[in-house]
């Protein structure tokens, strides 16, 4: 029988592209990949079956639409910024292709972390100590009163970090915090501002739930502790994670995604809570997370089961069962464990305990070599293009 879904198409780039590339390519479906530049490792990767580049949305939007033909692909974003782009476009794009995201009015939800948390709270799932000051005499009259240190974050994380490199600001005292809010206001609007606990720890103490949900129902799933990041504090990059059997954290997880009807690939993360022993949840990415590729080790294909969900095949429910099963991307892992080793908050044999673990590669397979030597000749410029 002829598959419905015939094309996936990615659109974005990065590790993200090149994990789902490889589990479309094995379920049968031709990979095509649309990118903003050209510097793209999962264009070189021999399950990459088409490239194009595109000058920005409006761009892509007309490439999209450009497209003829019987309703046989399905769109799949690799960032947040190209998220937005689906939800944007949702209603037109569905009449062409099979999409990968949840309703927008679901996505906004995952979006803002003012809405997230709040359904959160409503769930009576634990959070960090959150406030959303709407304007500075609100703000003035929360620095008097909360325990600091606190972070100030934006509830919409993409733009904030697209235009400041950053991910919050980290504030010691009340001035701190009263100075970073009128530096933030410059970048968002004040309906877009949380003050929150800070959480003490680091990446030891973060933990994620991946999977594909749909209708209610988690198909295949997997939690894992994400050990280690760049950089170590505040994280926009996972450089090492490993899978860790915790029913607690996919249960609150499930509900979270029923309560809100999601759809798709998610990563739901959590913070462990040193002062409480409560685990609070962080956020959610509406997508493929950055190692998501973990999954090829644990034999449950996420994009797969997707796939099959929107043709209607019966789907074999797979949740991992196996701890200590590992993600590394390489290049960035080594620098961040050196210097955590030069700082003396990683011993060196703690590292290779964590080097000896069944791992995926980020970038490296055997079967498609020539990703992981693009990957190397670039990471100057992916250096400097991606900090």
């Amino acid at each position: 029988m002829d598959n419905k879904i015939k094309e996936v198409i990615i659109l974005g780039n990065h590790i993200q592209a090149l994990g789902i590339a490889r589990m479309a390519a094995a379920v049968g479906r031709r990979v095509s990949l649309y990118n903003s530049h050209g510097a793209s490792v999962a264009r070189f990767s021999n399950t990459c079956n088409a490239f194009y580049l595109f000058r920005d949305k409006q761009h892509l939007l007309e490439l999209l639409l450009e497209r003829t033909g019987p309703r046989d692909a399905m769109l799949v974003a690799t960032n947040d910024n190209l998220i937005g782009f689906m939800a944007d476009h949702y209603e037109l794009l569905s009449e062409k292709f099979f999409l990968s995201i949840p309703r927008p009015e679901v996505v906004q939800v995952c979006f803002n972390k003012r809405d997230t948390y709040r359904k959160a709270m409503e769930l009576g799932i634990p959070i960090p100590e959150s406030h959303f000051p709407d304007n500075r005499e609100e703000l003035a009259e929360l620095a008097g009163r909360v325990a600091f240190p606190v972070i100030l974050k934006p509830a919409i994380m993409y733009k904030f970090h697209s235009a400041t490199g950053k991910k919050v600001f980290f504030c010691e005292d009340a001035e701190a915090l009263k100075r970073n809010y009128e530096q933030i206001l410059g970048i968002i609007p004040p309906d877009e501002v949380i003050v929150q606990q800070f959480l003490t720890g680091g990446a030891k103490h973060l933990y994620s739930f991946g999977s594909f949900f749909a209708e209610g129902q988690v198909y295949g799933s997997l939690v894992a502790n994400r050990i280690r990041q760049k950089p170590m504090d505040f994280g926009i990059s996972t450089s090492f994670a490993h899978t860790i059997i915790m029913p607690e954290l996919e249960k609150v997880s499930e509900d979270f995604l029923r309560a809100i009807d999601y759809f798709g690939l998610s990563e739901v993360e959590f913070m462990y809570d040193e002062a409480s022993g409560a685990y609070r949840f962080i956020e959610i990415n509406p997508r493929a997370w950055k190692w998501h590729s973990i999954a090829n080790k644990l034999d449950i294909n996420l994009v797969g089961m997707m796939l099959d969900f929107l043709e209607g095949r019966p789907i074999t429910k797979r949740r991992n069962e196996r701890p200590n099963v590992a993600w590394i991307e390489r290049l960035t892992d080594t620098f961040v464990a050196l210097n955590e080793i030069r700082k003396g908050r990683l011993s060196i044999r703690e590292y290779f305990a964590t080097l000896r673990m069944a791992k995926e590669s980020a970038a490296w397979s055997l079967r498609d070599p020539l990703p992981a030597i693009i990957y190397i000749l670039m990471a100057p410029y992916l250096f400097f293009k991606r900090n």
